[in-house]
């Protein structure tokens, strides 16, 4: 299968889990964690409200999710597939756990890292590659359509 293809086809996943998380009245996050082989080895989705605490983001959960699969912390030569730019806490979990490549559909300007290729090399020296805006109109979208209404209750 041509790489873009696979890619669009793991992000896809990605944001049916974000909109499990929606459905759930949850910030529209998802996240997959894909083994060198191609195999969908960890989900998750935003479940901070339903669990009360900041560790429930959709890439933890992914992480925690494909760790338990391979039986350790070493997601060596794996790939992340995640619906909106890691934060600064996710961005350090996926780098200790040797995740070797970050796909992220939209842009996170309040709380993203802030990820670039030349930005990860100078915070990790274990060859991680990024790669932003997957799908990234569909992403973003979804996100808004979440805030958006957030606000319209707020307002009631």
């Amino acid at each position: 299968m041509d790489k873009n293809l696979e890619n669009e086809k793991f992000m896809s996943k990605a944001i049916g889990l974000a909109k499990v998380a929606l459905s759930k009245g949850e910030v529209p996050i998802g996240a997959i964690v894909v083994s060198p082989d191609g195999n969908i080895i960890g989900r998750g989705s935003n479940r901070i409200e339903a669990r009360g605490c900041q560790l429930e983001h959709a890439e933890a959960r992914a992480v925690k999710s494909a760790c338990k699969k391979v039986g350790g912390w070493r997601l060596d030569g794996c790939s992340l597939y995640v619906t909106l730019e890691p934060c600064v806490m996710c961005f350090g979990l996926i780098g200790l756990s040797r995740i070797k490549n970050i796909y992220f559909g939209a842009k996170s300007p309040i709380f993203g890292v802030g990820l670039t290729s030349d930005s990860a090399g100078q915070i990790y020296h274990n060859g991680l590659s990024i790669s932003g805006g997957l799908k990234a109109k569909e992403c973003a979208d979804i996100l808004k359509s979440f805030f958006r209404k957030a606000r319209e209750k707020r307002r009631l």
